[in-house]
């Protein structure tokens, strides 16, 4: 959960290749063109990523969700902040485990950081998951398939990038009762299981439960409920007077422009803007120091 108490700065970029080699913006540069805002906890973690146009108004979001300090999802929001797609990371991910059971047992590809990218449509439905090993090689994919009332009707998996087909499944479901049939099908077009559910999930269809339920992806669905229930506004206390130097806040409220040059134990060394000689002043009569990039450095 992002809350106000974990956002405690904010970090300015060109684009994402500069976020990833963290080559920042001045606070003052990221005025009049398009540009990427990044804030982060306290121990410099991001936790949220806004693209911003040149007019200063937001093109799109993503949300960073950590375990134990290690990434395991990202999020990817529109203009109304309601999930359009997102990534989970790790070869424990149900779905990839299903789909490399098609694989010869001789593959020898790399999977325990591989990404499971889950597209939703229109309908907040998901529409497709591409599975990518760790070596950003894209090794294939599940499309599926909805009538016109949004009901499952099918299901295509994919490997990349031959596009043969390894495992299909039909849908019917009888509108009066509720029973849904499913028909499974092999690579080679052959059927291999058929079973008819009445509202129940389809935990005989495969060897291993998938996260569905009818023609819900249940686990999935559950992460995009849980992100639609965050409070992911960003506190107006990270917006920061945007400068070219380092703003220090004295205990009496007072203002300098400064450049910091150490954070010593006690004591903060510092040359105010337009002088060069360096000064001191105790740790205790400084409130806060804000970086010229939007980053708080003291306390």
């Amino acid at each position: 959960m992002i809350s106000n108490d974990e956002i405690s700065f904010v970090r300015f970029y060109a684009n994402e290749s500069d976020y990833i080699a963290d080559i920042r913006l001045l606070a003052t540069q990221r005025f009049s063109q398009s540009h990427m805002q990044v804030f982060y906890t306290d121990q410099k973690i991001p936790l949220l990523k806004e693209w911003l146009d040149e007019k200063g108004e937001t093109i799109k979001w993503e949300v960073l969700d950590y375990k134990d300090k290690r990434l395991i999802r990202r999020y990817f929001l529109n203009l109304d902040q309601r999930p359009d797609s997102l990534i989970q990371f790790g070869q424990d991910e149900p779905w990839s485990i299903e789909f490399r059971k098609s694989f010869d047992s001789r593959n020898r590809q790399y999977y325990e950081g591989q990404e499971s990218k889950f597209i939703l449509n229109e309908s907040s439905q998901i529409d497709l998951i591409h599975f990518t090993n760790i070596q950003g090689k894209l090794y294939g994919e599940i499309d599926f398939i909805y009538d016109h009332l949004g009901l499952l009707i099918g299901e295509v998996w994919r490997e990349l990038p031959s596009q043969k087909i390894v495992r299909r499944f039909a849908y019917s479901t009888d509108m009066l009762t509720m029973k849904k049939a499913i028909w499974e099908y092999d690579q080679n077009g052959q059927e291999v299981s058929y079973m008819v559910l009445a509202q129940t999930p389809a935990d005989k269809l495969y060897k291993t439960l998938p996260p569905r339920f009818g023609n819900r992806l249940d686990e999935i669905s559950l992460l995009l409920e849980d992100i639609r229930s965050r409070d992911i506004k960003v506190p107006f206390d990270v917006f920061i007077p945007k400068t070219d130097y380092d703003l220090m806040i004295l205990t009496n409220n007072d203002s300098l422009m400064v450049e910091v040059i150490e954070l010593g134990q006690q004591r903060i060394t510092f040359k105010i803007v337009g002088q060069s000689d360096q000064l001191t002043i105790p740790k205790f009569r400084v409130k806060s120091i804000t970086s010229k990039y939007g980053e708080r450095i003291f306390p």
